[in-house]
């Protein structure tokens, strides 16, 4: 799903060219789409213009129907500070490859998203937020992702990310299945919906031609690995002392999946819609996929019945969990001309109306405390669990940048017959050894 060497094959020119189109990119937006993008009359990084206004750069990673939501606000954001003006752009897959040279040249966005790296990757561009008004309501489940010891605010937490596997409903109530807590009872799980379907209906549905599926396969029972259980290399692989030889039991999950049969037959050729579809359908049981594949399959089938799970607990002893930290979120450039306007747009989006229309449109419990919201058929999964021990993706902890598309790689080859776990894990150690020394 990430496309690193994208910028690489780019001219100077068409780069340039880029970088300019990227404000009036398709945001999903209404009708009022241009009164947010195509505007800066202020020039770069939202200088005052000629009309006397401030021109605020604002970029987002998110898409789609979330996005038409952020462009909404920002609109009555205007409407109601006419000294204003939001250059708003979406460029969708293209986000991270733009903010990254954005960084190299230290000319950013006055407000930009971080995507679940607010504090690893943007967090020397970011201004602390911490004096906001909204600071003070950070709901306590995501309080460490967006801060740190020092009481630095990175961001404005519209909503929060938790998520771990889904599955459907009708399925397991069609064979007498709860919903697993273990791994062993995911495998038995698994066992009992091929035999007593005859095949027809498959256990898991990975849209591994993608490969960014099969990378969350692995980031999310990486912690319930090697992070979640009480005797934990949760220290070793920060400090870069972990035993890749440990690393083995993970990829040799994955593909005992598809020796038993359990993963879909094309699961190096179906794409994630395939996942969708099938799990909309009931041919599919489990989606190691967060809740979003929930919000895609009812696009197909409005009736499904689905719910989601915890990650389940791999190691005897231990308890189920789940991944969460980040999703949407507004920070403010450090270096911003224009520091003023962009927290006070900031704050309006920190009002609880518009926090609770953005956790609205991801299916998601709002970021701030005190909010009301409306998480959809996920509602009540996210108050039954509400409990459960929360951890950050894995490989935004413990992962140098650069590892998710070691992992997604290297499960494709390893399903293919290419590589063998024990050689899955080494190329892993290769690549966390060099990307870490690389950072340093």
């Amino acid at each position: 799903m990430r496309k690193n060497n994208w910028f690489k094959l780019l001219s100077v020119s068409a780069l340039a060219c880029m970088l300019a189109a990227c404000g009036t990119a398709n945001t999903g937006g209404n009708g009022d789409a241009g009164k947010a993008s195509g505007e800066n009359a202020g020039g770069q990084n939202g200088k005052q213009g000629g009309d006397g206004k401030v021109t605020l750069t604002v970029m987002t990673n998110v898409v789609g129907e979330p996005a038409k939501v952020l462009q909404d606000i920002a609109n009555k954001f205007m409407d109601e500070n006419p000294d204003i003006k939001v250059d708003f752009s979406a460029p969708g897959s293209e986000y991270e490859n733009i903010m990254k040279m954005k960084m190299a040249s230290n000319e950013l966005p006055d407000v930009f998203a971080t995507h679940g790296w607010a504090k690893v990757r943007y967090g020397q561009y970011l201004a602390d937020l911490k004096d906001e008004e909204w600071a003070a309501k950070l709901d306590e489940a995501i309080k460490p992702a967006v801060t740190d010891e020092q009481g630095k605010v990175y961001v404005l937490p519209m909503d929060q990310d938790k998520s771990g596997p889904v599955y459907n409903a009708a399925v397991l109530e069609k064979f007498g299945i709860d919903v697993p807590m273990t791994w062993d009872d995911m495998l038995k799980a698994a066992e009992e919906i091929k035999t007593k379907s005859n095949g027809e209906v498959t256990p898991f549905h990975v849209g591994g031609a993608d490969s960014w599926p099969i990378g969350q396969f692995f980031d999310f029972y990486a912690t319930s690995l090697f992070v979640s259980p009480e005797k934990n290399d949760a220290e070793q692989l920060l400090d870069g002392s972990f035993d890749w030889n440990k690393f083995d039991v993970l990829p040799q999950m994955f593909l005992d999946l598809q020796q038993k049969g359990y993963l879909n037959k094309d699961v190096l050729t179906a794409k994630y819609s395939d996942s969708a579809k099938a799990f909309a359908e009931g041919k599919a049981a489990f989606g190691v996929y967060g809740p979003y594949l929930i919000e895609e399959a009812m696009k197909i089938n409005p009736d499904l019945k689905a719910g989601l799970m915890p990650i389940q607990a791999v190691a005897a002893g231990d308890t189920p969990t789940l991944a969460g930290g980040e999703k949407t979120t507004w920070g403010v450039w450090k270096d911003t001309p224009n520091s003023e306007a962009a927290r006070k747009f900031v704050a309006y989006f920190a009002k609880p109306e518009n926090v609770s229309l953005v956790a609205a449109s991801n299916a998601l419990p709002p970021g701030l405390a005190g909010v009301d919201t409306d998480a959809g058929s996920l509602t009540a999964d996210y108050e039954k669990y509400k409990d459960l021990r929360v951890f950050p993706y894995f490989d935004r902890v413990y992962l140098p940048n650069g590892m998710w598309d070691v992992m997604c790689k290297n499960g494709q080859d390893m399903l293919a017959g290419v590589i063998t776990p024990r050689e899955y894990s080494e190329n892993m150690k290769q690549e966390y050894e060099r990307l870490r020394a690389a950072s340093k």
